[in-house]
């Protein structure tokens, strides 16, 4: 038996989940939790979870990482300097979790609130020694033959300096329902797109709106890819989804962006509980890559954030379980065990 969240016993897991799917907050620390904690309705979803854990976010050239270093970390296993993506500390190219799940026959797909090509959903299919290679991250994205994907960044798929390649035709000779930016608000469930075919989604030219200037998709779409995911997965299915913008707002220490990003976060979250309650197949892990903007949360009647830099901080994050395997995720533990703990969950 283990202690659970509000202190009562908890079975131990009756088996291992067919399915992941690992939130991800960029720079949501404790006390951006708290914020929304404070303004959401509750029960919240995060207060719903079986598990908590820590982890520690450090990479391994600076105990500041940022979110190439960390969501290696979590993809792949290891610790790497930062700006790296998929690969160690020697400019090595490891395998992801993405990318092992898929040579087991388990289908693969990502939500942001970013651009495709991005650190966080790079990390899954993706090695270069900077992050900021977008036109090669996204060569990479196409020979991936990740299921279902879905963020902005189009751009880099045919505009590109670097060759005059067709990324996006080449997606869609790759059996790719390419779903073009301009297509996607209010007029695309990608849940009902012919299983027959993978899914490329872009959602904006460059990088998606803030949600203060009317980015809506997150909630819904996050639903709609765990569907599409379903309807693929004969062997499960692993799914990363990233609320990308909480540490842009973090960064800009804007209180109301931040406050509107968690809430996004939260919205998303709600329905993806749901499903993952209706299925009782699948591993919800919520967590962070890092921290950042040393944020407290202050105020006697209503929270008032206080930030303490725009920087990324070395502080751990909180790390929320619940579903099949969740126990795994008690503790204090390095960042690189997310991976090593969600492959042998999912025996890859």
């Amino acid at each position: 038996m283990v202690l659970g969240l509000h202190g009562f016993s908890m079975p131990d897991s009756p088996g291992k989940p067919k399915n992941i799917i690992l939130v991800i907050g960029d720079g949501m620390g404790l006390a951006h939790i708290a914020l929304a904690e404070y303004l959401h309705k509750p029960p919240s979803p995060l207060a719903q979870m079986e598990v908590i854990g820590l982890q520690k976010t450090y990479s391994a050239d600076n105990l500041e990482t940022d979110s190439g270093a960390a969501g290696t970390a979590m993809s792949c296993g290891v610790k790497t300097f930062n700006s790296s993506i998929g690969e160690d500390a020697d400019s090595m190219a490891v395998p992801s979790i993405m990318y092992t799940a898929h040579q087991h026959g388990i289908k693969t797909g990502f939500v942001v609130t970013c651009s495709v090509v991005h650190a966080t959903p790079a990390v899954f299919y993706a090695h270069v020694d900077s992050r900021g290679s977008y036109e090669e991250i996204a060569k990479q994205l196409v020979q991936s033959d990740i299921d279902v994907f879905v963020g902005g960044g189009e751009r880099y798929f045919y505009d590109r300096a670097s060759d005059k390649r067709d990324l996006l035709k080449e997606l869609a000779a790759k059996d790719y329902k390419v779903i073009r930016n301009g297509d996607i608000f209010g007029q695309t469930h990608i849940d009902k797109i012919s299983t027959d075919e993978k899914i490329a989604c872009f959602t904006a030219m460059d990088d998606p709106p803030r949600v203060t200037n009317g980015r809506t998709y997150l909630p819904g779409i996050a639903v709609d890819a765990i569907e599409a995911l379903h309807q693929r997965a004969e062997n499960g299915y692993f799914l990363m989804i990233e609320a990308s913008q909480v540490d842009w707002a973090s960064h800009a220490n804007d209180e109301e962006w931040l406050a509107y990003e968690m809430q996004d976060m939260y919205d998303m979250l709600e329905g993806v509980l749901k499903k993952v309650k209706e299925d009782q197949n699948t591993l919800l892990i919520v967590t962070a890559d890092h921290e950042c903007g040393y944020l407290s949360l202050k105020g006697k009647k209503y929270p008032r954030l206080e930030f303490g830099s725009k920087v990324h901080s070395s502080q751990m994050v909180p790390v929320f379980a619940t579903g099949p395997g969740a126990e795994e995720f008690l503790g204090i533990y390095e960042n690189t065990e997310i991976y090593h703990k969600m492959k042998k969950l999912l025996g890859i």
